[in-house]
C-alpha cells in the first residue's frame, strides 16, 4: 500500500525534515512506503487535497493564512476522512485546546526526535489497515446467496 501524507508546512526546513522522515527512499520494505507531499500554504494544501486522495495530513498549528485549528474544519470537508495531524513548536494550554476540540488523530509537539510523529503517521495507516479489513469481512457477509446455498438451508419435506 502506498501511504499518501500531505505534510503543510510554509517552514521550508521544518517541511524538508518531515519529509525525509517519511520519504521512501530510505525504506527497505514497500509495506513502509510513504509518499509524501509539501504544501506551503493552506491554499496550496486545499488544491492538493481535491486533487488527491490523502491517508493522513499534517498540518502546522501557524499556517500563512489562518491557524491549524481554524483549517481543520475546512479540510474535513474537502477529506471528510482522512486523519489530521496538527503540530506545533510553541505549545500553549489555548492552542492545544481549541485544535483538540476540532476532533484531530493527534496533537504533536515537535522535538529534535521525530520518532513520535513517525509512530503516530504508522498507526494512522494501521488503523486504516483494520478498517480495510474490516470493510472486507462485511462484504464477505453481505454476498447473495445463490439458490444452490439456499436450498442447503431448507428443509427437506418428507
Amino acid at each position: 500500500m502506498i501511504k499518501r501524507v500531505l505534510i503543510v508546512e510554509s517552514d521550508p526546513k521544518i517541511a524538508d525534515d518531515m519529509f525525509s522522515l517519511f520519504h521512501s527512499g530510505s525504506e527497505r520494505f514497500e509495506r513502509e512506503r510513504y509518499e509524501p507531499e509539501i504544501a506551503e500554504s493552506f491554499t496550496d494544501a486545499v488544491e492538493q487535497a481535491q486533487t488527491v486522495n490523502f491517508h493522513c495530513i499534517i498540518m502546522d498549528a501557524d499556517l500563512p493564512e489562518m491557524t491549524g485549528y481554524e483549517a481543520v474544519p475546512i479540510m474535513k470537508t474537502i477529506s471528510k476522512n482522512t486523519p489530521i495531524i496538527i503540530t506545533t513548536d510553541k505549545n500553549t494550554l489555548e492552542l492545544e485546546t481549541k485544535a483538540r476540540e476540532q476532533n484531530l488523530y493527534y496533537y504533536y509537539v515537535r522535538s529534535s526526535n521525530q520518532s513520535e510523529l513517525k509512530l503516530v503517521v504508522g498507526s494512522v495507516f494501521e488503523n486504516l489497515e483494520k478498517a480495510s479489513l474490516s470493510r472486507e469481512v462485511d462484504k464477505a457477509a453481505t454476498r447473495p446467496i445463490t439458490l444452490k446455498q439456499l436450498r442447503l438451508f431448507q428443509k427437506e419435506e418428507h
